[in-house]
């Protein structure tokens, strides 16, 4: 199990017995995404090169924003999910950078890449699972209970991991078409958990997963989920739209209402799935992870100046 570069010298995770785990890629070739996206999200040549000039201008006419016009890798993570709705990409650009005016001392300074946060891939809280589901979903498992040391990692660096997490994730091109599925597993979920939580983190982390984030979250599940976490899931609760509450599936232990919704050749035997794939240790994702800090450190160069008060 090792970090490797493909030849386009885009590093990959070799878990062994053929399978890896990739963020980086370029665009999709294969007729089956293509039509999808077409079909889907209205891409053709022409649509796509309209959209990013108009999002282009609509930029440019935002008041003290400062973002990567010339980049159109960066404008299509926002185009090409949101069906290049270029109102809504600008809406969502517009809100991402506000978010982080207005909560950036707490919530982004000293977590702005994954280094500021590798304790927490370190311990194992987070998995990237090597297969697409059938539609061509990804599929990250997050575990807050009884691998989050709440002494090590805290509420910031949860919420942190979220926006980086899915940032990683807009890196490929085909989540950007089929999106990503994400399973919470509250497996030892105790009151220490809990008591990190606050109305102000699920009131962050929630604006920012619905009005920022254009990833497509196809559906998230809720698995090992006790009385206790009925406690938690009151805090935020109130912050949780219709349109994200009726994505969300809550399990407990019944794997096999998982694996009605997520393809069981996807996951692995502890949540009642067939994958053979042996498990990423938590030091090496860090280590994958960490190569991408550049990538972080040049987009947290862009935003609106600070004296906006727009």
């Amino acid at each position: 199990m090792s970090i490797k570069y493909n030849d386009k010298n885009y590093p990959y995770i070799d878990l062994g017995r053929g399978y890896i785990i990739y963020l980086q890629d370029d665009d999709y070739t294969d007729q089956r995404w293509i039509l999808k996206a077409e079909q889907e999200l209205n891409e053709t040549a022409e649509n796509k090169a309209r959209s990013l000039e108009q999002l282009r201008e609509l930029l440019r006419d935002e008041p003290k924003l400062t973002v990567p016009l010339d980049d159109e890798k960066f404008l299509l993570k926002f185009l090409r999910p949101l069906g290049y709705d270029v109102q809504r990409a600008f809406d969502c650009i517009r809100h991402t950078f506000a978010m982080k005016r207005t909560y950036g001392k707490d919530y982004y300074e000293g977590r702005i890449k994954p280094s500021h946060i590798r304790h927490i891939y370190d311990s194992g809280m987070v998995s990237f699972l090597p297969l697409r589901d059938d539609d061509g979903c990804g599929i990250c498992v997050t575990q807050l209970g009884r691998k989050w040391n709440t002494t090590k990692v805290s509420m910031y660096d949860v919420v942190a991991l979220f926006r980086i997490n899915i940032e990683a994730s807009l890196m490929d091109p085909l989540v950007q078409v089929n999106g990503i599925r994400i399973i919470f597993d509250f497996d030892g979920l105790s009151m220490s958990h809990v008591a990190q939580a606050s109305p102000k983190h699920a009131m962050v982390s929630l604006q920012w997963i619905q009005k920022c984030c254009p990833l497509q979250l196809k559906s998230i599940h809720i698995v090992n989920n006790s009385m206790l976490f009925n406690v938690l899931f009151t805090i935020f609760k109130p912050f949780i739209s219709k349109e994200l509450r009726d994505k969300m599936h809550f399990h407990n232990r019944d794997y096999s209402g998982l694996t009605k919704c997520i393809s069981a050749k996807c996951l692995p035997p502890a949540y009642g799935g067939t994958l053979d794939a042996p498990d990423c240790e938590g030091q090496l994702l860090g280590d994958f992870m960490q190569l991408y800090d550049k990538h972080y450190e040049a987009m947290d160069a862009f935003g609106y100046e600070e004296s906006n008060t727009k």
